[in-house]
C-alpha cells in the first residue's frame, strides 16, 4: 500500500503542483529512504506517531547530513502526510509540527564587476561554434540572472526580437513563466551563436534547444557545471564557483547600480520578496569593505 500511496503523491506533485522533474526526483529519493526505515523500523506510515518522527530525526542528525539537507527531507515527508491527511488516507499529520534544525545562514557567492568582465572577454576570444556557443551561455546567465535549470530548458522560439526591445520567454520553477530582457552584450553572443555557430552543431533539423552539446542535443545541467569548470582551470576565473553564482552576481550588481528590489524579484522570478532581500545584505557587505579598504579614518594606521 505504500508504494501505491507514494506514486500517487509523487503523480500529484508532477501533474497537479507542477513541480519540475528534479524537485520531485528529489522528494523521491528523500521518502524511499523514509520508506526503507519504516520497513526497518517494522512501521507502517499510517502509524507513525510524533515520537516515531522525533527518532527519525535523531538518525538523519547522526547520519551527519548537513541541515539544509535535512530540512529537505523532513519537508519532503511533512508534505507527503499533508497529502495523506486531506485525501483521507490518515486523519491526523504526526510531522506537522515537526520542525527541522536551522541551517546557517551564508550570503550569496558573487563574482565582482570587473572579474566577471575579464571573464566573458575571455570566452569571447574562441570564435569556433562550442566557443560561440559558451560565450552566449555564460552572457545569458549573468545578463539574464537564469538559473542553469531555466538555461538549458530555453528553445529557439523563446527569443523574442519582436517587442521594443528583446527578451527572453523563461519557464521557472512550477512552470510558471516570465519575460526577463536580454541586454546588448547578451543579444549579440545570441545573435552570433544562432548565426554561425548553432549551425554547425545541429544534427536533426527539427531539434528545437537553443543550447546544444557536440552530438548535437539538448545541452545539460550537468554539461554547463562542466564548462564553468573547464573555463576555472583555465584561469578565467580566480576561485571555483558554480554557474548559480552568475545569477547571484546578476542581483547584486544590479542593486549595486540602483535597481529595485521588486523590479530584481520579478527578473528572478522569485515567489516571496523575502528570497530577494538576501541580495541587500550582499550589497552592504560590498559597501563595508571598500569603506574599510578605502577611507582614511576607517581603520587605525
Amino acid at each position: 500500500m505504500i508504494n501505491d500511496q507514494l506514486t500517487l503523491f509523487l503523480d500529484y506533485l508532477a501533474y497537479n503542483r507542477r513541480l519540475s522533474p528534479n524537485t520531485c526526483a528529489a522528494y523521491a529519493r528523500d521518502l524511499n529512504q523514509y520508506k526503507a526505515w519504516l520497513e526497518r523500523e517494522k512501521l507502517s506510515f499510517a502509524e507513525v506517531r510524533a515520537n516515531d518522527a522525533r527518532l527519525y530525526v535523531y538518525e538523519l542528525g547522526d547520519r551527519q547530513y548537513a541541515k539544509t539537507t535535512v530540512a529537505r527531507k523532513l519537508s519532503a515527508i511533512r508534505a507527503w502526510y499533508d497529502y495523506l491527511a486531506r485525501t483521507g488516507v490518515i486523519s491526523e499529520n504526526p510531522w506537522q509540527d515537526m520542525t527541522a534544525p536551522k541551517a546557517s545562514k551564508h550570503l550569496p557567492v558573487t563574482i565582482t564587476e570587473a572579474e566577471m568582465a575579464k571573464f566573458l572577454d575571455q570566452i569571447r576570444q574562441d570564435t569556433s561554434p562550442l566557443g560561440l556557443r559558451d560565450a552566449a551561455i555564460f552572457e545569458c546567465l549573468y545578463g539574464s540572472g537564469l538559473r542553469v535549470s531555466e538555461l538549458v530548458a530555453l528553445n529557439l522560439g523563446d527569443i523574442q526580437k519582436a517587442a521594443a526591445f528583446p527578451i527572453l520567454k523563461v519557464t521557472g520553477k512550477g512552470r510558471k513563466e516570465r519575460m526577463v530582457p536580454i541586454g546588448r552584450q547578451s543579444m549579440a553572443a545570441f545573435t552570433a551563436y544562432i548565426d554561425k555557430g548553432r549551425p554547425a552543431l545541429v544534427k536533426d533539423p527539427e531539434e528545437a534547444a537553443l543550447f546544444l552539446n557536440f552530438l548535437g542535443k539538448r545541452l545539460t545541467r550537468r554539461g554547463v557545471n562542466y564548462l564553468l569548470d573547464e573555463y576555472i582551470k583555465k584561469g578565467a576565473l580566480k576561485f571555483r564557483v558554480s554557474p548559480h553564482a552568475f545569477r547571484h552576481s546578476f542581483a547584486t550588481h544590479l542593486l549595486d547600480h540602483g535597481g529595485d528590489l521588486r523590479m530584481i524579484q520579478d527578473l528572478l522570478g522569485h515567489e516571496s520578496l523575502s528570497t530577494t532581500q538576501i541580495y541587500t545584505k550582499v550589497s552592504a557587505q560590498r559597501l563595508r569593505d571598500v569603506y574599510l579598504q578605502a577611507h582614511p579614518r576607517a581603520h587605525e594606521k
